[in-house]
């Protein structure tokens, strides 16, 4: 498995110097460029992980998914309030949510994820602190924590997620106050952890023998297939033709992958590709996935 990783790296460092360090959120725009970081956790307990693996990253929206399972852990049901289709129109386009009369297409567009934000919030009282204590369930003790001075930096800079709150709001789609939805939002995106455990943290989407029991096995295949059509966003058509594999990505340089029955891969790799997704994150995974034989085709 490590083998597999070191050849994957070799190729996700070459693809990095392809794309560019997001400046979306000013707090992440002078990350190293250089920064790379890989773990495979598998569902029998094996792990390997090589590069700056115990280094924390911002998640961004890779919380997303996260998010989404602490929520549907409290109501089964919240699919019917953000839908579960795929889009090609970008996961911050208010012109997809009027098309869709209002109701978002997928939980990991932004007016889902907002949505999402907005019920957890509801049944939790703390979104953020829900979607951490989901993550830090696959590996207790790791450090997992919301870095306020990015939270602040996306808080002040993204109009575009408070603009699409206000469109939400005004059609009766939000539960909460938007005063305390935006910073839940931008907080869960501002969570910080490394690949090891991230890796981990997914390995319930994977385990079909009942080992990480988090979600019952009808919510896991529906989780697993949205995030196969809609993980990656305009890019999830291309990442099944080229890897095979359900996928979430983070404009922070994370990508994690499952392959159901075997395990899960994640990679930090912060140069960005034109569709948004890691560089290197997405061409390493693809050459681990052709090593190891993972495809759920």
């Amino acid at each position: 498995m490590r083998d597999y990783l070191l050849a994957a790296q070799e190729r996700g460092r070459e693809a990095a110097r392809t794309g560019h360090v997001s400046r979306q959120v000013p707090a992440l725009a002078d990350v190293a460029a250089t920064r790379f970081a890989m773990a495979v956790a598998t569902v029998d307990g094996a792990h390997a992980h090589i590069g700056d693996s115990d280094t924390g990253f911002s998640i961004q929206s890779v919380s997303k998914l996260f998010a989404l399972c602490a929520l549907l852990r409290h109501d089964p049901d919240a699919w019917t309030e953000v839908g579960w289709g795929p889009t090609d129109a970008g996961y911050g386009s208010v012109a997809d949510l009027e098309r869709n009369h209002w109701r978002p297409r997928n939980p990991f567009v932004n007016p889902g994820a907002l949505v999402v934000t907005d019920r957890l919030l509801m049944h939790t009282g703390d979104a953020v602190n829900a979607t951490i204590e989901l993550i830090r369930c696959g590996h207790p003790g790791a450090p997992v924590y919301s870095d306020s001075l990015v939270a602040q930096s996306e808080m002040v800079a993204d109009h575009r997620n408070s603009a699409i709150a206000h469109v939400l709001a005004e059609h009766g789609r939000l539960i909460n106050d938007i005063d305390r939805i935006l910073p839940q939002y931008f907080a869960q995106c501002a969570i910080t952890a490394s690949v090891q455990t991230i890796a981990r943290a997914g390995l319930f989407l994977a385990d079909r023998t009942g080992g990480h029991v988090v979600l019952d096995a009808a919510t896991v295949r529906r989780v697993n297939a949205v995030l196969l059509t809609s993980g990656m966003y305009g890019a999830a058509g291309d990442i099944a033709y080229r890897i095979g594999l359900p996928a979430k990505s983070g404009i922070g340089g994370g990508v994690l992958a499952v392959m159901p029955g075997r395990g899960t891969v994640c990679v930090w790799s912060p140069p960005l590709d034109g569709d948004g997704n890691s560089a290197g994150g997405v061409t390493a995974i693809e050459e681990f996935a052709r090593l190891a034989g993972w495809s759920v085709f």
